[in-house]
């Protein structure tokens, strides 16, 4: 069974999975392993100019799918940057460019998340004994 925990260093919050380990001789050890920060402060700061704030791997844990995350926040942040007039245009011929190989996987990445979710449920059914019936 594995937990999370959250140590505060300073102003700093750090997340860790714990599981617990009974060893050889029956003494109970418990192994902490790193998942980082909630937001990676450091790289954000490289970042700044799409104001993204980057997430540490606890996130997936909580459900929050960084890479949508990113990419909601960058439409958000270059809708300011084209309404406000501060993008350059050799970076918004590059965006555009990088958003059209994304959209080229749009109908690829739907039948996916289709085959995959039927995938999924099937497996859900026969590990509630759905296939005895």
């Amino acid at each position: 069974m594995w937990n999370v925990e959250a140590k505060r260093k300073g102003s700093k919050i750090y997340y860790y999975a714990v599981h617990r380990e009974v060893l050889p001789d029956g003494k109970v050890k418990f192994v902490y392993h790193y998942l980082g920060p909630r937001y990676y402060t450091y790289v954000k700061k490289t970042h700044e100019d799409y104001n993204i704030d980057f997430k540490g791997a606890i996130e997936e844990l909580e459900g929050f799918p960084r890479a949508s995350s990113y990419l909601n926040d960058l439409v958000v942040a270059l809708k300011e940057q084209m309404q406000t007039g501060t993008l350059p245009s050799r970076k918004a011929i590059e965006l555009a460019n990088a958003i059209e190989r994304l959209a080229g996987l749009v109908s690829e990445l739907r039948r996916y998340a289709e085959a995959k979710a039927k995938e999924e449920q099937e497996q859900a059914r026969k590990m509630l004994g759905g296939d005895n019936q």
